[in-house]
């Protein structure tokens, strides 16, 4: 005789599902994705620094550097606690407030020595070397640091010669010096590829018809013979 398991209608039941097996991924891809998170993560921490020194200088000026408005602004500190120490002196009576009298000599001797150093970096400009290499590069082809002027070309529409290399802008490297790409080489077992002389990058490469029509002649024909060779025969 047969039992019969007793079921209820009111009740429901429950559905066990299997939670989704994870994803397989290699160590290697796996310390690929920690390396480019910790990239981000660094450049994000840059440019937070970087807007927070935005942020400061926004409100108290350049951070950078000290300049003429440093020395400004100690200057007005200066005459003002210079006011203020005059006015405790004739009062004679501070009400709790502290001397500012020895604070007005202290500010005196830094603006003594943020002038001495704004005069000798002045002083020193003047006698700067004047470098060429600065101005138009190392090897005379390229353009250095301080050549660049984007205002030149300013309102014109810089296009690709009809010969020439495909977005061949001009880069810059490390250092800030400008290549301009003036002379690239064709490969030469790939004429529609070239690399440029001086720096070594690639572009592409319009060939002229010229070249086209010589790297027609130098394909082989059906059978591995040179068209050129079947004409003469």
């Amino acid at each position: 005789m047969s039992r019969k398991a007793k079921t209820n209608g009111s009740t429901a039941l429950a559905t066990i599902t299997t939670a989704p097996s994870a994803l397989q991924i290699t160590r290697a891809d796996a310390n690929a994705r920690i390396k480019t998170r910790a990239l981000e993560l660094y450049h994000e921490a840059r440019t937070q620094r970087d807007e927070r020194i935005r942020t400061f200088e926004a409100e108290y000026g350049r951070a950078d550097r000290i300049d003429n408005s440093v020395l400004t602004d100690l200057q007005r500190t200066q005459a003002r606690l210079a006011a203020i120490a005059a006015r405790q002196q004739r009062a004679n009576a501070t009400g709790g407030e502290p001397k500012v009298a020895k604070f007005v000599d202290q500010i005196g001797t830094m603006i003594g020595a943020v002038s001495a150093h704004l005069a000798t970096e002045r002083a020193l400009e003047l006698f700067a070397p004047v470098q060429q290499a600065d101005y138009v590069g190392w090897n005379g082809s390229g353009v250095g640091p301080k050549g660049q002027d984007d205002a030149l070309l300013a309102g014109y529409e810089i296009v690709d010669d009809p010969l020439g290399a495909q977005n061949a802008a001009p880069t810059t490297d490390e250092d800030g010096e400008v290549c301009l790409h003036t002379e690239i080489e064709p490969y030469e077992d790939e004429l529609s590829r070239g690399a440029c002389v001086d720096c070594g990058e690639e572009f592409g490469l319009r060939a002229s018809p010229a070249d086209a029509e010589d790297a027609a002649e130098e394909e082989p024909a059906a059978g591995g013979v040179p068209a050129e060779s079947i004409a003469a025969a």
